[in-house]
């Protein structure tokens, strides 16, 4: 079948591991490490290059924000004949021990109700590949980043989901629900990595996820945007390592 959004990608045009990122700025921030970078497909928020890295061929593919696009994405891009995807990302912390720059490594997501359940009932777990995960864990500690593993929330919502105010909607945030996932167990908030690990698992894909914290919950202290960047790049060379380590 051809892909609607991601038109003409085939799988001579995807390297051994795509990376996913939200946002498209994050692009050619990434893939500035690269060499032969060249634009395969752009289409709405999905943007889809390949290139190569230490001689070997990869791709990145921006799916912007939340469930929606992601599934799209992800879809067409396992469709395409993808051999490995690993999101890129940022996400906040819900556990006092990651601090603002660190590495959050989820091996499993909580996820909201109903999302994606035309695929799959609720009670289907959204994991990551193990060896994936053992890999990057691994890479990331071995060039001193900050690395943490656990169980994290996808949400389908930014703000009152996420106990944050809206301010101009006259409803009052509570933190029932962080208070809920926190007594869980839940370290970290993010918005589209179990889309990616149910889609990865019913298609047997490979999938993992390497988010950088932008912000601790328990005390509102953020990373400088300059920071995350630079946080951002190091993390994409040092997963790339990763995954095309023998």
């Amino acid at each position: 079948m051809e892909n609607i959004h991601l038109k003409t990608v085939n799988e001579a045009d995807l390297g051994e591991v795509t990376l996913l990122v939200g946002d498209q700025g994050r692009i050619p921030l990434i893939t500035a490490m690269w060499d032969h970078v060249r634009l395969i497909t752009e289409n709405r928020e999905l943007l889809l290059y390949s290139g190569t890295y230490k001689g070997k061929t990869v791709s990145i593919c921006s799916t912007g924000m939340g469930v929606g696009s992601t599934e799209i994405a992800v879809v067409e891009l396992i469709q395409s004949g993808a051999k490995a995807l690993v999101r890129l990302g940022g996400c906040g912390a819900w556990d006092e021990t990651l601090q603002p720059g660190d590495i959050m490594v989820n091996y499993g997501m909580a996820r909201d109700p109903g999302m994606l359940n035309a695929y799959v009932k609720d009670s289907y777990p959204a994991v990551a590949d193990p060896i994936l995960v053992n890999k990057i864990t691994k890479q990331a500690k071995n060039e001193g980043f900050g690395v943490h593993t656990g169980i994290g929330l996808t949400t389908q919502s930014y703000y009152l989901g996420q106990s944050r105010e809206v301010a101009m909607s006259g409803l009052q945030a509570t933190n029932e629900i962080m208070d809920y996932w926190q007594k869980r167990n839940i370290v970290n908030a993010e918005m589209e990595t179990a889309i990616i690990y149910l889609l990865a698992s019913i298609y047997n894909i490979p999938a993992a996820n390497c988010l950088v914290v932008h912000v601790s919950r328990s005390s509102e202290k953020w990373v400088s945007d300059e920071e995350y960047k630079k946080i951002h790049q190091a993390a994409s060379c040092m997963v790339l390592n990763a995954c095309l380590s023998s």
